[in-house]
């Protein structure tokens, strides 16, 4: 518990404190969301929340690098997802290259261990993947990444669904007897929350794509 608690405080802490960093960093290099039509705020909001999300997860993440090398394959692809939002955020990007970008995010994760094996059957045991596995998993992260980046329309809502998410995770993998995974799933909610602090209505700052694609 108390390696639970370390990493959460060191992850909420970091990106509570880099949030207003990177809220100014967003105005100096126009990475900012203006009102329109069919938006609800009335006024310039910066939309590069990923960054203070990543280093948050980051500072806690890289505790366990020596506990499981899996962790950086999840470092690296985190890393390939938050250089390809914050690209979308300043200037855009096309639909392609951000698939593409994804897709390689999944590879990375893939090549270091993580992948889908199995899947739960809802009658009686699982289905296993076998050499599906791959396909399935690069499906499964570059749907996961996407849908958490369409939910992200109103103020803490894709941070909100994440931290109960990451919560979630993290019961049922301590029940399972896993140690990594719930753990960075504890560090990514204290990250995500140290920042909902400014993402709250009426936010301060907005996830924008780098923060919602590498929530997902």
């Amino acid at each position: 518990m108390q390696q639970y608690l370390y990493l959460f405080g060191i992850a909420f802490l970091v990106a509570l404190f880099t949030t207003p960093l990177v809220s100014r960093l967003a105005f100096s290099i126009g990475a900012l969301d203006k009102p329109g039509k069919r938006k609800i705020h009335d006024r310039i909001i910066p939309r590069l929340g990923g960054p203070a999300v990543f280093l948050g997860f980051l500072a806690a993440a890289a505790l366990l690098l020596g506990d499981d090398q899996r962790v950086v394959g999840l470092i690296a692809g985190g890393t390939v997802i938050l250089l390809l939002g914050v690209a979308d955020d300043i200037r855009g990007i096309s639909p392609k290259t951000k698939l593409l970008g994804q897709t390689v995010a999944a590879i990375i994760v893939i090549i270091s261990g993580i992948q889908i094996q199995l899947v739960s059957n809802p009658f009686n045991g699982y289905f296993y993947l076998g050499i599906l596995g791959v396909p399935f998993t690069i499906f499964w992260i570059v749907s996961v990444t996407n849908a958490v980046n369409l939910i992200d329309g109103l103020d803490g809502l894709a941070s909100g669904v994440s931290v109960i998410a990451l919560l979630t995770f993290a019961l049922i993998a301590h029940q399972m007897g896993q140690t990594t995974v719930p753990l960075l799933s504890i560090a990514l909610a204290g990250a995500v929350l140290g920042f909902l602090r400014y993402n709250f209505f009426p936010a301060k700052i907005f996830l924008g794509d780098s923060g919602s694609m590498f929530l997902g």
